[in-house]
C-alpha cells in the first residue's frame, strides 16, 4: 500500500533518478498536485488496474487516447467548466514533462491558467521516447554487463 506521505510521486525525475535539482523541479510537483485536484485522486494511491503505477501514468494514457475528461473527479457530476478542466489537465501534463527543459516556468503556468497565454502544444511521442532513453540509461547503470 502506498504511503500518502511518500514524496516520490511528486519529485521531478531528474532529481529522483540522478540527484540533479533544477529550478523546474517545483513545476513538476505543481503539475502532479494540479492533476490530483482535477481528478480528486492521490497520485501514488490511484491505480485503475495493474498496468498503471500512478495517476500520472493513467493520465498520459488517457491523453494519448483522447479521453482526458475521464480524469475529472466524478463527484463533480457536471458542476464544472469543461474547458477549464481540460486546460488544467493539459497544464499539469505539460508541467510533468520528464525533461525540465520542456516544462514551462511557473510564471508561464500562471499566465496559461489565467488564459493570458496560449497553452503550448506538446507531443506524447517525444515524451515517451525520452522516457525510454532514460530507462535504457538506468538499466545500463543498474546492470553494467548488459
Amino acid at each position: 500500500m502506498a504511503n500518502p506521505n511518500d514524496p516520490r510521486g511528486y519529485i521531478a525525475p531528474e532529481y529522483a533518478l540522478w540527484g540533479y535539482l533544477t529550478y523546474k523541479a517545483d513545476v513538476y510537483s505543481f503539475g502532479v498536485v494540479a492533476l490530483e485536484i482535477v481528478a480528486g485522486k492521490n497520485n501514488m494511491k490511484y491505480r485503475p488496474n495493474e498496468k498503471f503505477v500512478c495517476l500520472l501514468d493513467w493520465a498520459l494514457v488517457l491523453k494519448r487516447e483522447g479521453k482526458l475528461m475521464e480524469l475529472v473527479d466524478e463527484t463533480l457530476n457536471s458542476n464544472f467548466k469543461k474547458d477549464e478542466a481540460l486546460r488544467m489537465i493539459n497544464v499539469a501534463l505539460l508541467c510533468t514533462n520528464t525533461s525540465p527543459a520542456l516544462r514551462p516556468t511557473m510564471s508561464a503556468v500562471v499566465s496559461i491558467l489565467e488564459d493570458h497565454l496560449d497553452l503550448p502544444e506538446f507531443s506524447l511521442e517525444s515524451r515517451s521516447h525520452d522516457d525510454e532513453l532514460k530507462f535504457q540509461r538506468l538499466r545500463a547503470v543498474a546492470d553494467p554487463g548488459s
